[in-house]
């Protein structure tokens, strides 16, 4: 890749498979509501990306991703006009990750669990009884 790549999430998905490293983007306070499951994955926010740039390797594949398709193509952005030759972006961000089967993470502040959503409705938050988590849900599935 000469350019920055805008990759649908299947596309996405295959090249992490392959090999590519993902970077999920997440805001300033270093916190993500909705993060990509599924896959192994660093978070960091722009500034950390951005301190930590000149110690990445340029060899690889790079794929950001956020919470939405921006946060994401800041992050390609920015790699790519620091010399990385190799860079692309999950178009629509995590909701369209979502949208197109592929597992999330639903991440709650206030001490409540972080949980998994596969694609058949059925969530891993870890409680046996997912509805006595005392109104915080779980999972991106509402479980």
């Amino acid at each position: 890749m000469s350019e920055i790549i805008k990759l649908q999430p299947s596309e996405a998905f295959q090249k992490i498979q392959d090999g590519a490293v993902f970077i999920d983007i997440i805001d300033e306070e270093g916190f993500s509501v909705v993060a990509y499951d599924g896959i192994e994955a660093t978070q960091v926010t722009l500034l950390q990306l951005l301190e930590k740039i000149q110690w990445l390797d340029k060899t690889p594949t790079y794929i950001t991703g956020g919470y939405d398709e921006a946060s994401g193509f800041k992050a390609a952005n920015l790699l790519f006009h620091q010399g990385f030759e190799n860079v692309g972006y999950v178009a629509g961000g995590v909701q369209a990750w979502f949208q197109d089967g592929f597992q999330v993470k639903y991440n709650v502040s206030g001490g409540c669990s972080t949980g998994s959503c596969s694609t058949t409705s059925s969530c891993d938050t870890g409680f046996e009884d997912e509805e006595s988590m005392g109104g915080c849900s779980g999972c991106s599935c509402g479980h």
